[in-house]
C-alpha cells in the first residue's frame, strides 16, 4: 500500500501551515500500512495533504506531559475529567504553541480536544483558524454526570464560541448542535468520512467451523446489552473494550478484548474476522453520534452481510435500503436483531446480495479521495 513520500517525517511536533491534531500514536500505523496491514481511514485525509502538496503535521494530543510539573498538571486534568466528564487538556496546546503559533489552520479530530481548542482560542488575541471536528457533540453534556455539568458552568457552549469552524461526522449531529447551541450553519459543514476499501475488501480466509455473528466497536454508544439479550441462537463473538454484561444463559456469547492499540488484534486479524463472520452486528443506541460508521462501512467494504440500528444520528440518513444494501433495525430491539440474524442465516441468496451490495455502495459512496477533498476543503477556509 503506498505511504506518501515525506509522510513519516510530519507525524509529531514540529511547525507547519496546516496542524492536524488527534489522540493516539500514528507512527506504528503508518508502519503496517506500507506493509498493507493496516488502512488509511484513520488518518481523516491527511495523507491525501501531503501527497498533493500542503505543509501539514499530524499532531498526538493525548499521553503525558514532560516533567514533575507536567505530571501534576496531567493529574490535574484527569481529575477534573473524571469529576466533570469533560476532558480538557489546554497545557496539549501550551507545550505545541511554538508549532502552531505560526499556522493558518489548526484542525481537531476529536471531540474534547475540539472543545479544548475554542476554549483556548477565545481567549487569544491572534491564533490560526480554529476548526473542530466533532463525533457527537449534542451528545456530550447528555453524558455528564449531573455534577459535571453544574461545575462546567456552560464550559460546551463557551469551547464552541472559540471555535471558526465547527465540523461534524453526521448531519443528524449537525442539524442538533445548530438548535441547541445557536451555532452559525454557514460557519458548520458535514465531514465527509471515507473508508479504504483496497484494504477492507472481500478476500479468502479459513472457513470458521460454525458460522458466527460478529459485533465490533468500543464506542460508549454501541448497545450491546440489546444485543446479548436478542435470542440469536448462533455463537456471537464481540470485539470491544468496554464491559459487557453476558447472562449465565446466553453461553453462545463470547466477548473479545479488542483495540488497535491495546491489543493483539490488529487490522488483519479484524478484516479476517469480518470475511469469516455470517452476519455484521452494528447495534447502536439511538444518539445524535454517527456512532458505528467506521466499523460498519468496513464490515459492508468486505462484502458482510450487516444489521445496522436505524438511529437518528446515522451518517447518512435514507441512503441505506433495508433489504438492500443491509437490514435496519430499531433502537432497543432486541427481537428484531434476532429476526434480522436468523433471516440472513437462513437464506443464502438474501447473505450474498447484501453483501455485495454493501461493497457496491461504499464503494461508490464512501471512497477515500471524499475524504482527502473534505480535509483539503478545510484547510483552504485558513488559506493554506
Amino acid at each position: 500500500m503506498r505511504v506518501p513520500i515525506g509522510a513519516a517525517s510530519r507525524l509529531g511536533r514540529g511547525p507547519a501551515a496546516i496542524q492536524c491534531l488527534t489522540k493516539g500514536r500514528f507512527d506504528t500505523r503508518l508502519v503496517d500500512m506500507a506493509e498493507a496491514r493496516s488502512p488509511r481511514d484513520f488518518f481523516y485525509g491527511f495523507l491525501g495533504l501531503i501527497e498533493r502538496g500542503h505543509d501539514a503535521r499530524f499532531q498526538q494530543t493525548d499521553g503525558a506531559y514532560d516533567g514533575l510539573a507536567g505530571k501534576m498538571v496531567h493529574g490535574h486534568e484527569r481529575f477534573l475529567s473524571r469529576l466533570t466528564g469533560l476532558s480538557r487538556r489546554a497545557h496539549v496546546l501550551k507545550e505545541l504553541e511554538p508549532d502552531w503559533r505560526g499556522s493558518q489552520v489548526m484542525i481537531s479530530f476529536t471531540d474534547h480536544f475540539s472543545l479544548t481548542l475554542g476554549d483556548v482560542m477565545r481567549r487569544k488575541r491572534q491564533h490560526p483558524l480554529a476548526i473542530g471536528l466533532f463525533h457527537g457533540l449534542s451528545d456530550i453534556e447528555n453524558r455528564m454526570p449531573g455534577l459535571g455539568r453544574v461545575l462546567s458552568g456552560g464550559y460546551v457552549a463557551r469551547a464552541l464560541k472559540g471555535l471558526d469552524h465547527v465540523g461534524f461526522f453526521g448531519p443528524g449531529d449537525r442539524d442538533e448542535a445548530i438548535r441547541r447551541y445557536g451555532l452559525n450553519p454557514e460557519r458548520t459543514s458535514v465531514y465527509p468520512f471515507g473508508i479504504d476499501t483496497e484494504f477492507w475488501c472481500p478476500g479468502d480466509e479459513d472457513e470458521p467451523e460454525e458460522p458466527f455473528v460478529l459485533s465490533v466497536g468500543s464506542d460508549p454508544s454501541r448497545d450491546y446489552a440489546t444485543l446479548v439479550s436478542a435470542p440469536i441462537d448462533a455463537p456471537v463473538h464481540i470485539v470491544t473494550r468496554l464491559p459487557v454484561t453476558v447472562p449465565a444463559d446466553r453461553p453462545n456469547v463470547k466477548v473479545l478484548e479488542g483495540h488497535y492499540f491495546k491489543s493483539p488484534l490488529d487490522d488483519v486479524g479484524l478484516r479476517r474476522l469480518y470475511r469469516q463472520a455470517s452476519v455484521v452486528v452494528v447495534a447502536l443506541k439511538d444518539v445524535f453520534q454517527p456512532t458505528g460508521y467506521s466499523v460498519c462501512l468496513q464490515a459492508m467494504a468486505c462484502g458482510c452481510s450487516v444489521v445496522l440500528t436505524d438511529i437518528k444520528g446515522l451518517w447518512s440518513p435514507g441512503l441505506y435500503r433495508d433489504g438492500e444494501h443491509c437490514l435496519l433495525v430499531q433502537p432497543a430491539a432486541p427481537t428484531a436483531i434476532a429476526d434480522a440474524v436468523a433471516r440472513i442465516l437462513a437464506d443464502a441468496e438474501l447473505a450474498a446480495a447484501l453483501g455485495a451490495a454493501a461493497r457496491e455502495i461504499t464503494l461508490q459512496e464512501f471512497p477515500l479521495k471524499r475524504m482527502d477533498d473534505g480535509l483539503e476543503a478545510l484547510a483552504v477556509l485558513g488559506g493554506a
